[in-house]
């Protein structure tokens, strides 16, 4: 490889005077399409594309005078194919010029993408085009900005053979050019050698004029400290799963298992090494025997810190690991996002910066709903949502916080004006999917969307491809679940309501998880069992009076069939207060579904409030 100011590029065989179109004499070229050749430069530059420049010599990305915080090989990685504009760079290539002197595996081309994409607004890879199984072009036009151009000495006198040698006078004329060549020489290997320097500087220590990426973690390899080699595998096999699933998270970027691995084994700073990666957080632990049970314990440490945010323990039969493994990464995963946005927020916060920044708010907006799910927060969320559109009307996680919001608030009746809020969320929906096609949220948001239009099945699909996107995605399982229920298969319905709450034990939707098992139970004919997941529905959702009060209704019919008179007639006591001018009929009227299966088993539902006294 060449190495040219910073910027790495492949011999070919193109002359000097062909790799190097972009000279001091030539001026700016724009290069930009299939052919063109890669980008070789005489001093410290900047190179445009779109709305971007690329300045080598302070080693920054800015658009306009916006400093856009990347990681430093995530920089380098893009240095290297805005240097080879419209060339298909294979990923081999990358990972030698990135990475010269680390073994690391292709989940560190993927997070540099994925990073950029996110920092250069790429959705739609309009920018950097990722050509399957084979490896990543830069799309755009690039403009080389050379250093302020140098004053050329004059040319030396010709002279032929035939020409009187040059006198004492003449020969000092002529050692004047001379000398100032040797002078810009000798300051533009100064120049090359101090950014070289700097550049090097840039890349070993972190580059100075950028920010932290704010969700960048590191999964250190997890200790296992049993004394049981055969439990080695397994400590690896969560750090790696865990790992890739975090990656999965909206915003998330997460060190590749490769480079987190040149720490297993060693005593470490947390501060030095998220100086080291340029990340912020830490996720690190241990495998622990305990009798017959193992115990894993799992901490999130602040890198700048190093103080200690968040922990969990889990323990599980040693018998059982194989079955659990997903079911505890998922866990971890589930939970550290939920903490990893409170604790962004709360910083944003506590900054008190005076113009938050898209994300800023963004982040804000989802902490509000993940806390409760009550209109309050949910209305908050979306005001703060829409700011964040204000600022940036690209940023997708903001129009899936739209979706969500809206789409939940007329769900739960929270909305004054429905058919605005739907087709706001129609809306955002359909901008985000065109930005970004496999946006867990989006989906998510547009399976919401078919259950409202009473399209179970298409909401099953859609809430399918959640979970295929994402399989740590608890709210997806949970929404699969109630379509299945829908659909009048409740066996079904367990299975995945039960997957999401083993994956959000915490979550701030489990009361409605729990009623709507609650719900298949019932419609199985387990009355006894639907009036205990029923009952820890009702205590949560203290408030019967919102459409999840059809949960409360199907409390007090089990209390019935299940021979608890007394009980179900409390029960529906504190129903009609919550609901006076409740009725068999507006029940029927607001069922979940209108599918044959589901329709015959609610039967029961009215069966049990006809035994109670609800009018009909």
């Amino acid at each position: 490889m060449n190495t040219i100011v910073g910027v790495e590029v492949p011999k070919d065989a193109r002359t000097t005077d062909e790799n190097s179109p972009n000279s001091v004499r030539a001026g700016p070229a724009i290069l930009g399409s299939n052919g063109r050749p890669s980008l070789t430069v005489a001093g410290p530059m900047r190179l445009r594309f779109d709305r971007y420049v690329l300045d080598l010599e302070r080693g920054c990305i800015s658009t306009g005078n916006e400093e856009i915080a990347i990681r430093p090989k995530t920089f380098e990685f893009l240095r290297y194919l805005v240097s080879n504009p419209g060339r298909l760079v294979s990923k081999d290539e990358l990972l030698t010029a990135v990475w010269p002197n680390v073994i690391v595996s292709e989940d560190s081309l993927v997070q540099c993408v994925t990073e950029l994409r996110r920092a250069l607004q790429d959705h739609d890879q309009h920018l950097i085009k990722t050509v399957q199984r084979r490896g990543y072009r830069f799309e755009a036009a690039v403009s080389a900005e050379s250093p302020a151009a140098v004053p050329q000495a004059a040319d030396a006198p010709t002279r032929s053979a035939t020409d009187d040698p040059p006198t004492r006078h003449d020969r000092r004329k002529i050692g004047r050019p001379r000398h100032a060549m040797m002078l810009v020489a000798i300051g533009t290997l100064a120049m090359l050698t101090a950014t070289l320097g700097a550049v090097g500087w840039w890349f070993k220590v972190g580059n100075p004029f950028t920010t932290l990426p704010p969700f960048s973690v590191v999964v250190l390899p997890f200790n296992n400290v049993s004394g049981d080699p055969d439990q080695d595998y397994f400590a690896a096999g969560v750090t790696v799963d865990l790992t890739t699933d975090l990656s999965r998270l909206p915003g998330m970027f997460v060190i590749s298992p490769a480079t987190a691995q040149t720490f297993n084994g060693k005593s470490i700073d947390a501060r030095q090494v998220g100086r080291d990666l340029n990340v912020r957080y830490l996720l690190e632990g241990s495998v622990h025997p305990s009798g017959n049970q193992l115990r894993i314990n799992v901490q999130l440490v602040d890198a700048g810190t190093g103080a200690h945010l968040w922990a969990e323990r889990f323990e599980l039969e040693r018998e059982r690991l194989p079955a659990w493994q997903n079911d505890i990464v998922g866990r971890i995963a589930t939970a550290l996002n939920y903490r990893l946005t409170k604790i962004e927020s709360e910083r944003t916060f506590r900054e008190g910066r005076d113009s938050p920044d898209a994300y800023d708010l963004t982040t804000r907006g989802w902490a509000m709903i993940y806390t409760a799910k009550t209109s309050g927060n949910y209305e908050a969320a979306r005001v703060l949502f829409k700011q964040a559109l204000e600022r940036d009307p690209r940023a997708v996680n903001a129009m899936a916080g739209i979706g969500w919001s809206s789409t939940v608030s007329v769900l739960n009746g929270w909305s004054a004006a429905p058919a605005e809020d739907i087709a706001r969320a129609e809306a955002a929906v359909i901008q985000l999917l065109a930005i970004d096609p496999n946006h867990v949220v989006g989906h998510h948001v547009r399976g919401f969307l078919l259950r409202r239009q009473r399209h179970p099945e298409a909401a099953r699909d859609a809430f399918r491809t959640v979970v295929a996107l994402n399989p740590n995605f608890a709210p997806g399982y949970a929404q699969l679940g109630v379509t299945e229920l829908e659909l009048g298969r409740p066996e079904e319905a367990i299975k995945s309501l039960e997957h999401a709450i083993r994956l959000s034990p915490r979550d701030p939707s489990i009361g409605h998880w729990l009623g709507f098992i609650g719900v298949a139970e019932f419609h199985l004919g387990r009355h006894a069992e639907a009036t205990t997941w029923l009952a820890r529905a009702v205590q949560i959702n203290m408030d019967p009076g919102t459409p999840t009060a059809v949960q409360h209704a199907y409390f007090v019919s089990a209390l019935a069939l299940a021979g608890r008179p007394d009980e179900a007639r409390a029960a529906l006591a504190d129903f009609r207060r919550a609901k006076p001018s409740a009725t068999i009929a507006g029940l029927r009227a607001v069922a979940f579904s209108k599918e044959a299966a589901f329709v015959s088993q609610q039967e029961h539902l009215y069966e049990g409030l006809r035994i109670t006294g609800l009018p009909e």
